[in-house]
């Protein structure tokens, strides 16, 4: 159970768990057919929860090793294995194709998006030319291609622009007239990266750094608290989830809980810590040369899809320009 102001992140303890080859069959039945790998009332379930909670996580399965050891194999085993390789085959095909193995955990926007990036088609996967292996006659109907043209919002429940809209007006006037901000640590490399020396004067469509980049110029001294997870910055955000708080893009953007430590280590700070602007800037411009150090986890090297680097393996030249020149 979640301690008092903080919840369980969801990301350990998937909300359902299907064989991986399931997740092309839902994109099949979102694009008109009926797959006959996945049960009609099965596959509604999962549709219907998709579309409703972005905090979604699932767990990927596969009977990859169900199959007995050679030397316990009995005679009616041929026949039985036979009639389930495909289906192991394609559980292994598409984890493969993801970057993940079984019992791997994403949540649903992850999945979906990076389904669409790898996998074109079910062709090939789901269906074969070789005699025996022929597979599903719907592999080649274009159902799974109509709904992935669409992208992940076809199957992964979304913000509507309106909601968006109204959160980013009410979010400018907390951060015009509050008394104080709260921002996430390693937001506030972002706001540096952004303004680029001067360069970037203009508001960003998915957040409000320009806003609190404008309150800071206008107050150098404004109180900045820093805050672990979703911040002033993110509530008109797509990937921002407003019953919870959370962050739910793509693997919930798990590198930048990590981004956050990062910073406060470097800073000497933790969570909560409250400092005016010009002083925290100044300590975080003092304390962090690059954003190798923090975006590139100090050695430049991409570990996994989920750990992707920001900003170049190098540093971004914005943040070291606006080192120079301050943001005020």
């Amino acid at each position: 159970m979640a301690n008092a102001g903080t919840m369980d992140d969801g990301l350990c303890r998937a909300a359902i768990s299907m064989q991986a080859r399931h997740l092309l069959s839902t994109v099949c039945v979102r694009g008109g057919a009926e797959c006959p790998m996945l049960e009609a009332d099965r596959a509604r379930e999962i549709l219907d929860r998709l579309s409703r909670d972005p905090t979604l996580t699932i767990r990927l399965a596969s009977s990859a090793d169900v199959v007995p050891h050679y030397a316990g194999l009995e005679p009616d085993d041929e026949a039985r294995l036979a009639a389930t390789a495909l289906e192991r085959k394609r559980d292994l095909d598409v984890l493969q194709r993801l970057g993940l193995v079984p019992g791997s955990a994403r949540r649903a926007r992850y999945l979906y998006t990076l389904l669409f990036e790898r996998i074109a088609t079910p062709d090939g996967i789901c269906a074969f030319d070789t005699p025996g292996w022929e597979g599903c006659p719907l592999a080649r109907s274009g159902a799974y291609e109509s709904a992935r043209d669409q992208g992940w919002k076809a199957m992964v429940y979304h913000r509507s622009d309106e909601e968006m809209a109204d959160y980013r007006r009410r979010n400018v006037e907390q951060i015009a007239h509050g008394e104080r901000l709260a921002v996430r640590p390693h937001h506030l490399m972002c706001l540096a990266c952004w303004y680029a020396g001067g360069k970037g004067q203009e508001p960003r469509p998915n957040d409000t750094l320009y806003e609190i980049h404008q309150r800071i110029r206008r107050q150098p001294d404004v109180p900045i608290t820093l805050v672990e997870g979703c911040c002033q910055a993110c509530e008109c955000c797509d990937g921002f989830h407003p019953d919870t708080g959370r962050c739910v893009h793509p693997g919930g953007l798990i590198r930048d809980y990590k981004k956050d430590l990062d910073v406060l280590q470097k800073l000497g700070l933790m969570p909560g810590a409250t400092m005016g602007a010009r002083e925290l800037f100044d300590l975080i411009f003092e304390r962090i040369p690059s954003t190798r150090d923090i975006c590139g986890y100090g050695t430049g090297v991409v570990t996994s899809e989920e750990w992707r680097i920001c900003g170049g393996p190098d540093g971004n030249p914005g943040y070291e320009q606006t080192r120079r020149t301050g943001v005020f």
